[in-house]
């Protein structure tokens, strides 16, 4: 397995989709969403950087990001509202 997918696993597994930061990324604008990005990136901090440079991460959690959004709009999955 290769270190994307280590890390994809990782990120998909700790953020569900009730998570408020996916609900601010697929119902936001383009600042809300990349504060969504920069919040999911935060959980990580020490966990998966150092070890992943951040580019490498900020890059996935932004790929798990628009897979999620894809997903609703297609309504696979339901997002929960954070107000």
């Amino acid at each position: 397995m290769d270190d994307t997918k280590i890390i994809f696993n990782i990120i998909q597994k700790s953020v569900p989709n009730d998570h408020p930061s996916v609900y601010l990324y697929i119902s936001g604008n383009r600042l809300t969403k990349q504060k969504a990005v920069n919040n999911i990136v935060k959980l990580f901090d020490g966990i998966l950087y150092p070890p992943y440079s951040i580019g490498h991460v900020r890059t996935v959690v932004k790929t798990i990001l628009k897979v999620k959004s894809d997903q609703h709009k297609r309504g696979e999955i339901e997002i929960t509202k954070i107000y």
